[in-house]
């Protein structure tokens, strides 16, 4: 009992010495209650946000093909008492062969003009025949798409409505917080508004979706038809558009995704006055610089964007700039990881010219690059070419459980490879060696180690031997199929 009051007097006494302080000081403190906000509700904040979050319905009319449905018929089992279903089902199937029927997908958005400019999400209206907009107070307007940005999911649509509409302004995403109250509305199923509160619970997420990748993450429901709805600070400004959501169950109880309005105020501005969004292009494919390669490099930390592909006759290939190399800043933009460095690229103005500061075998290079316009087929993933397996070739050499060969025309012509292919084959992998651990395998080629083009088995066991005698890291730039990638492996 007397420690329960010892502890008491001292939180009586602390509050006192407190108290005493703070009103010897100019400083003036407010203290906000946790439960302030939850008494007096989000009602007001609500009820003027909600005429400008509308639904939308997307129509489009495809043509039906029953071949496969008439395909499955031939699986049931063969008997006497199956061939009137069969029969039946087929003639049915037939029947339909060629006629069309209209598919529809329903979402949210909301209005940022007071004559109808709406945004959603790219996969709400895409490939859609006819639109609809639905208002909070019933009204139903038809749609016209001013411009789509498929990379960041992002539209742009236009309705005359007969009055001035209220509308949301976008708010600076940028300056939320982990913690902060959200709002997310919808307009699901044109049954009204659907409300949800929560918190920012992380930002600046990478959902594995491309590289303009940046959500932020919340706690809040995100119901189905909601995509393309607002996500509302406190003060009514939209600091995101609801975009993806993980849930196991396959309802509305997991975890919500939305696109920053730091990315779509750009993009929104863009798709108004143009139609489309550019993007700047460099030319290159990079992957973020590991903690090896940085040792192997000697670099103090790892850092940059590694370049694991150049494109042939684009801005970084006329430029100079080099497999290998490690992109560590775009002119005035320190790369400090990969990430970056695309999202820095695509917003630079195209024409103009950027330094690009770059590591290079052990020394800094500043070269000037003139940026392109980035097209769609630019964006798009090349497809993976499946290499014909031809007769194991007996290695020349062994170099770290690698049994080599070099290249002649013979081989580059069996393994499918370009003429203009330099380096060595890696023919054999030693079994539980460390080059096996971290994935390599027959067919590979070494184009370089330690960033020095390597063409000759005596120039691999040159390196390996300088490498030996500093780092200790043999950093190997590996090609497999039509993709690049680097592997360290220990120089010992």
């Amino acid at each position: 009992m007397k420690k329960i009051f010892f502890f008491l007097f001292l939180i009586t006494s602390a509050q006192s010495f407190a108290q005493n302080n703070l009103a010897k000081t100019s400083i003036k403190t407010e203290i906000i209650s946790p439960k302030q906000s939850l008494v007096n509700g989000f009602a007001d904040t609500v009820e003027e946000l909600l005429p400008a979050v509308v639904n939308i319905s997307a129509t489009q009319e495809i043509q039906t093909n029953s071949n496969s449905a008439i395909d499955l018929l031939g699986e049931l089992p063969k008997s006497p008492l199956l061939d009137d279903f069969r029969n039946q089902l087929e003639n049915q199937f037939r029947g339909q062969q060629g006629q069309k029927k209209k598919v529809s997908s329903i979402g949210s958005g909301f209005i940022i003009s007071k004559d109808g400019s709406i945004v959603t999400n790219a996969h709400v209206i895409e490939d859609a025949d006819e639109i609809t907009i639905s208002l909070n107070d019933g009204a139903k307007y038809k749609a016209k798409v001013i411009g789509i940005d498929k990379r960041t999911d992002l539209a742009l649509l236009k309705i005359n409505p007969e009055k001035e509409l209220k509308f949301v302004k976008f708010g600076d995403s940028d300056k939320a917080r982990i913690g902060d109250w959200i709002i997310i509305i919808g307009n699901p199923y044109g049954l009204g508004g659907s409300v949800s509160i929560g918190i920012v619970s992380a930002r600046s997420r990478d959902i594995n979706n491309g590289q303009s990748d940046d959500f932020i993450q919340t706690d809040a429901a995100i119901n189905k038809g909601n995509s393309g709805g607002p996500m509302f600070n406190l003060k009514g400004e939209v600091i995101g558009i609801s975009t993806a959501i993980f849930s196991p169950s396959g309802g509305n109880i997991g975890i919500g995704f939305a696109r920053p309005s730091a990315t779509a105020t750009q993009v929104v501005k863009q798709l108004k006055e143009q139609g489309e969004v550019t993007r700047g292009w460099l030319g290159v494919s990079v992957q973020d610089v590991t903690d090896e390669i940085a040792e192997s490099m000697k670099m103090d930390k790892a850092k940059g964007a590694f370049v694991v592909e150049v494109t042939k006759d684009g801005p970084a290939d006329k430029a100079g700039i080099l497999p290998t190399d490690i992109i560590i800043k775009f002119d005035d933009q320190e790369i400090t990881e990969m990430k970056i460095l695309p999202k820095t690229v695509a917003k630079f103005p195209i024409g103009k010219v950027a330094k690009v500061t770059l590591l290079r075998r052990d020394k800094i290079k500043i070269l000037n690059v003139k940026i392109s316009k980035m097209k769609d087929e630019e964006i798009q993933k090349s497809e993976t070419k499946n290499l014909e397996k031809k007769q194991a070739l007996k290695p020349t050499a062994q170099v770290l459980g690698l049994g080599i060969v070099e290249l002649n025309s013979s081989t580059k012509k069996s393994k499918n490879l370009e003429s203009n292919v330099e380096g060595l084959l890696i023919a054999e992998v030693a079994q539980k060696s460390e080059a096996a651990e971290k994935g390599v395998i027959v067919g590979d080629v070494i184009l370089s180690a330690n960033q020095a083009p390597i063409k000759s088995i005596d120039e691999l066991k040159q390196v390996v031997e300088n490498a030996s005698k500093s780092t200790k890291k043999l950093f190997l730039f590996v090609k497999r199929g039509e993709n690049n990638y680097a592997v360290v492996l220990s120089a010992k």
